[in-house]
């Protein structure tokens, strides 16, 4: 368990942000990949990932695993992995090893870190060998997350909207409240992690802020992210943004590729099948939220909405001063092709 103290302008300086970007999406599911358990609920994902990508095999990919890496605050948040990789590029050399001994510390394991960093190659200093790393992530990227990154990414803007109204209407002190079971707020402290498990440390914050990242594959120990570039950036706390042990597998079950969607927008239309793909993805949202996704008007968003809903794609309930709206079976049947 993690203990973070916050003080005012902590608490002033905390801030939530829209996942991290593919690439960090994509160390955090080969973590996942590699970690997997034949009875794993991702068990689908895993076996056709491991078919079709190197990611069970390449050199590289033994640096991932453990999900004790810090890439993600030597990148920096990019929105795309073209734009991630180059940045993975242009970390210098001896940032990048900062973060291997990092890495190794954490996992007490020095041994086992110098055998993975010697299969990868020197990715500190070599630029051979960094390229070699910026090819594999590539490659396993388009494998592992592209297909499925329209609902990744809907996921995540979901429970970045969530949160941002919860922020909104009850302040950063209601928001660090709702975060639990993951974290509890006991001010001036948030607990990260389970409270039956020791204390891996207490960390004040010291008027950096904090982060809040939702991630869909990250889940190893509670961990906070600290740049070893600047000092005074502030901190990154990675939030699970699944919903539960079978909701990645959902999000997961089939890609949201170009085919399938072209067959439903055949029939409905491309902005009424985006529109429904985005429902189902997000698990429900508000005309708001669907109108940002689809980047129309509200007006319009609603429209669409009303169609699919006297189609009987979609169901509509109203939630305060907002509604709502979610796939019928029929909808997801349409969506999974297995009507």
């Amino acid at each position: 368990m993690l203990r973070l103290r916050f003080t005012a302008d902590d608490l002033a300086r905390v801030r939530l942000v829209k996942g991290w970007g593919p690439l960090a999406e994509t160390y955090f599911s080969l973590t996942r990949l590699r970690r997997h358990h034949p009875r794993d609920l991702l068990g689908g994902w895993t076996a056709r990932v491991g078919r079709a990508s190197s990611g069970l095999v390449h050199p590289c990919a033994s640096l991932f695993d453990g999900g004790q890496l810090d890439l993600i605050t030597l990148t920096g948040r990019t929105t795309s992995i073209e734009e991630g990789l180059e940045a993975l590029l242009a970390v210098r050399p001896q940032h990048l090893r900062a973060e291997l001994d990092t890495a190794a510390t954490i996992a007490n394991d020095v041994g086992d870190r110098l055998r993975r960093v010697t299969d990868a190659g020197d990715v500190a200093g070599s630029r051979a060998d960094r390229s070699r790393l910026a090819t594999f992530l590539g490659d396993y990227h388009r494998v592992a997350m592209a297909p499925y990154w329209d609902r990744i990414h809907a996921r995540l803007s979901a429970q970045h909207a969530a949160l941002t109204r919860v922020l909104a209407e009850q302040g950063v002190e209601g928001l660090l409240g709702t975060l639990a079971p993951f974290a509890r707020w006991r001010p001036p402290v948030l607990e990260v992690g389970h409270s039956h498990r020791p204390v891996l440390s207490e960390t004040p914050l010291g008027g950096r802020g904090l982060l809040l990242v939702p991630s869909l594959f990250y889940e190893s120990r509670p961990a906070l992210w600290n740049s070893v570039v600047d000092d005074q950036a502030p901190p990154v706390l990675l939030l699970p943004a699944a919903r539960g042990p079978g909701d990645l597998a959902t999000i997961l079950a089939h890609p949201s590729g170009v085919n399938r969607l072209a067959a439903v927008a055949s029939l409905l239309g491309r902005t009424r099948a985006h529109a429904l793909d985005c429902i189902g993805a997000q698990g429900s949202c508000s005309t708001g939220e669907l109108a940002r996704h689809l980047d129309v008007s509200p007006a319009s968003a609603s429209e669409h909405t009303t169609v699919l809903r006297h189609a009987g794609l979609v169901v509509t309930t109203r939630q305060g001063r907002e509604v709502r709206h979610r796939l019928t079976t029929l909808g997801q049947d349409l969506l999974d092709g297995t009507l």
